[in-house]
């Protein structure tokens, strides 16, 4: 390896050699102490390498055997410098693109985030951008250990950091704390009261005292399992009274009520199939678009369909090509029937009340009227759901009577 770099920096050419003798010439050559490499047959003659100093001494060599060698071409540093010293503009040109290859693999374009589930992922480019590692930004004003020492201070949830930078990608490896388990209080006096306004269907009481029972109805805010429990002494004598933390499993049903409507006619898009491509590049956050597709006269919708990235082996640089498809459309008429306003309204409703519902759904009750274009329909929506919620007891606390059903 060594070797070629040094024939390479010095210069060397590549011959052909014809005649009866080339053996002998080969021979010969080596024994004067000419270094020949690369030999290999072509045709009637032979064509080896030969060091540009090595050169100088193959007349000698070539009179004795009577063989004759011919210049096939100059190779090496030197021959590149003389193929490229006229073409200055040339050389020029070659000059710039190194150094501003240089220049902007001196720089990060591009910061990874590994490891975050809880943490968004902004939070942490910005906490990095506090202490000056962002896009853009030169690799050596950069300091991974203010960033890592600043990540561990801002986010409580990180317990390890690392941070890297490699070619012109900066990487921040971080490591989430494990969420502590949350804490069931079962100590502090607390009752359950109602979050909603229902009717009771079953209480199952954990600790406490139950207030309603099946059947009733109750509004929000309505005391369902006191934590007030009364120690007796016997059958009626009362000795005294202890709080404790009321829980307990109590089902309702609660009602929603939900409205939707779809008018029965209705505009769409409908794609021609005409497509029109957009070739364009982005350099930093500019984008260069010299020429785009003349849609003055068309209604269209506009996808992004590649975006592919500049790089140099492990170098991203800072230019990407992207290309945009413009798909042509037109807006039409469309009617619908009742049935199908109906259908699409009552698929409506009961993904609305999925999204809403707490508990199981039971039974949704629509009810449709049409007004001019629209189809609009009321939905009553019943749902058994756990209704209860923890209050924490305190004295003199109001609640609301129940209502008998």
């Amino acid at each position: 390896m060594f070797l070629a770099l040094w024939y390479y920096l010095h210069g060397y050419v590549m011959i052909t050699v014809s005649g009866f003798s080339v053996e002998r010439f080969v021979n010969m050559a080596t024994f004067r102490g000419i270094y020949l490499w690369n030999i290999q047959p072509k045709g009637s003659s032979i064509q080896m390498n030969v060091s540009s100093k090595g050169y100088s001494l193959l007349k000698e060599c070539a009179e004795k055997t009577g063989c004759q060698y011919h210049i096939v071409r100059r190779c090496g540093l030197p021959a590149l410098i003389r193929k490229y010293k006229k073409r200055k503009i040339l050389a020029f040109g070659i000059l710039f693109f190194v150094a501003a290859l240089y220049t902007l693999s001196s720089f990060v374009w591009t910061i990874d985030i590994e490891g975050n589930e809880r943490i968004a992922k902004e939070d942490i480019l910005t906490a990095c951008e506090n202490v000056g590692m962002s896009a853009g930004k030169l690799k050596w004003n950069m300091h991974t250990d203010e960033v890592t020492q600043k990540l561990l201070e801002t986010f409580p949830d990180i317990s390890w950091v690392s941070v890297s930078i490699k070619g012109t990608n900066a990487l921040v490896k971080i490591v989430e704390a494990i969420p502590q388990p949350e804490m069931i209080d079962k100590v502090t006096p607390s009752d359950l009261i109602a979050k909603k306004d229902s009717v009771i269907q079953s209480i199952t009481t954990e600790a406490g005292t139950p207030i309603v029972q099946s059947g009733d109805v109750v509004k929000k805010g309505a005391l369902l399992i006191s934590g007030e429990v009364i120690i007796a002494a016997g059958e009626e004598a009362e000795v005294g009274r202890e709080y404790i933390h009321a829980r307990g499993t109590i089902l309702g049903k609660v009602w929603y009520n939900l409205e939707e409507s779809v008018p029965l006619q209705y505009t769409e898009k409908m794609y021609t199939g005409e497509e029109k491509k957009d070739k364009s590049i982005m350099i930093g956050n500019t984008i260069l678009n010299v020429i785009q597709p003349n849609m003055e006269d068309s209604t269209y919708d506009k996808e992004k369909t590649s975006v592919n990235q500049f790089a140099i082996g492990d170098f991203k640089l800072p230019v990407a090509y992207i290309q945009e498809t413009y798909k042509v459309y037109e807006i039409i008429q469309k009617q619908r029937t009742k049935e199908q306003a109906k259908k699409e309204l009552e698929n409506k409703l009961k993904q609305k009340a999925e999204e809403i519902a707490e508990g199981e759904i039971e039974n949704i009750d629509i009810i449709y009227k049409i007004e001019e274009n629209n189809v609009i329909a009321t939905a009553t929506i019943t749902v058994m759901e756990e209704i209860s919620e923890e209050q924490k007891r305190e004295e003199n606390t109001a609640y609301e009577n129940k209502e008998e059903l």
